[in-house]
């Protein structure tokens, strides 16, 4: 088998009887079989920076971001053209979100709260917030439609949290006292961007450290917030990394980036909007992981992180093994997905 290409067929046959995959109110069938593959395949490296920003508008057009200032751009499905901005060459942007070929967000993290927006396709950017008091360290941002949300971590006991109505145009912060207190040393993580997930009526904030891994509910017109635990790896490196919806259902993916190959609570799921989580317990990730993405199109979650890459079809109950590779982050469109890290290694999924 090729070092370079791996194929992988799965052939998942829908029987309740064989306990695989829960039938739910679905009429059963004394047979019926549903073949699914995906290819996962390396691909040259456009740059040299590593990588953790990353998301696709389609199967192809698709930003992504890094170390050193760094943006890419890609609009045939297939070639990634890196470039960095004037200026900026000493942030990491760990998340990128973009809205077509030519409109697109990039959040720094470190000490400089920054968001860049452009609208020619990455020929110029313009600053569209800033923060830069002590303490700052933006996380991750998520938008659905023109509505978006980006967190950091706690300054004086409160996550910060900024939110945009107009596409990332103009933001403004969420009243403190909206926002929960935070408990001592929690935080969020920006492994990939994506601890934050914005939905239609309400966004999920991921937070871990010493003594909890939490979900932060937050109504999308500054409403009220809540605080749920869940049962994901609490530890000084640890909580929750990375959040997707499929479907009805959230999905949390995350364990210890310090223990990487520990697949103790890495993975939860809530059908009830983030209240109440299953802890997954076999058939889980791999160990670590610091991103999950969904496909609607496909039905298909995707997970990566430091020791491989695993997919489910069953919105995240079961993971099947990809490969051993390593990647910072991931993103899935209708048919394809791509997966991004230690500098600038890439390899695009087929399915």
């Amino acid at each position: 088998m090729e070092a370079n290409r791996i194929s992988i067929y799965l052939t998942l046959f829908a029987l309740c009887g064989w306990g695989l995959f829960s039938c739910g109110n679905k009429p059963t069938k004394k047979e019926e079989a549903t073949t699914f593959s995906i290819r996962y395949n390396l691909v040259g490296r456009a740059c040299k920076s590593h990588i953790r920003g990353l998301f696709l508008v389609t199967d192809k057009v698709g930003w992504a971001s890094g170390t050193q200032g760094t943006f890419l751009r890609m609009t045939d499905g297939e070639n990634w053209i890196s470039d960095s901005i004037p200026g900026y060459t000493h942030l990491d942007f760990r998340d990128v979100h973009g809205f077509d070929e030519n409109n697109a967000l990039l959040m720094a993290a470190g000490e400089e709260g920054r968001i860049l927006r452009t609208k020619d396709g990455g020929v110029s950017w313009v600053e569209v917030y800033t923060r830069l008091d002590s303490g700052i360290f933006l996380d991750g941002m998520d938008f659905h439609e023109n509505v978006g949300y980006c967190y950091g971590d706690p300054i004086d006991g409160k996550f910060v949290l900024v939110w945009s109505q107009d596409f990332g145009k103009h933001w403004e912060e969420v009243p403190t006292n909206s926002i929960p207190k935070s408990l001592p040393k929690e935080a969020g993580f920006a492994a990939s961007g994506t601890g934050v997930l914005t939905l239609e009526n309400m966004s999920f904030l991921a937070t871990g450290g010493d003594s909890t891994a939490r979900i932060m509910r937050t109504s999308l017109r500054k409403g009220n917030s809540e605080m749920f635990n869940t049962p994901l790896r609490s530890a000084d490196g640890c909580g929750i990394f990375s959040l997707a919806a499929a479907g009805q259902t959230v999905v949390a993916v995350g364990g210890c980036y310090l223990d990487s190959t520990s697949s103790d609570a890495n993975c939860a799921v809530s059908d009830d909007g983030g209240e109440t989580w299953t802890l997954i317990t076999a058939n889980q990730p791999r160990g670590y992981r610091s991103c999950v993405a969904y496909s609607e199109k496909a039905d298909l979650l995707l997970t990566s992180g430091r020791t491989g890459i695993e997919y489910s079809l069953d919105h995240g109950f079961n993971w099947i093994p990809v490969t051993e590779d390593g990647y910072y982050t991931c993103a899935l469109a209708d048919s394809t997905g791509w997966v991004m890290g230690k500098s600038g290694k890439m390899a695009k999924l087929s399915f």
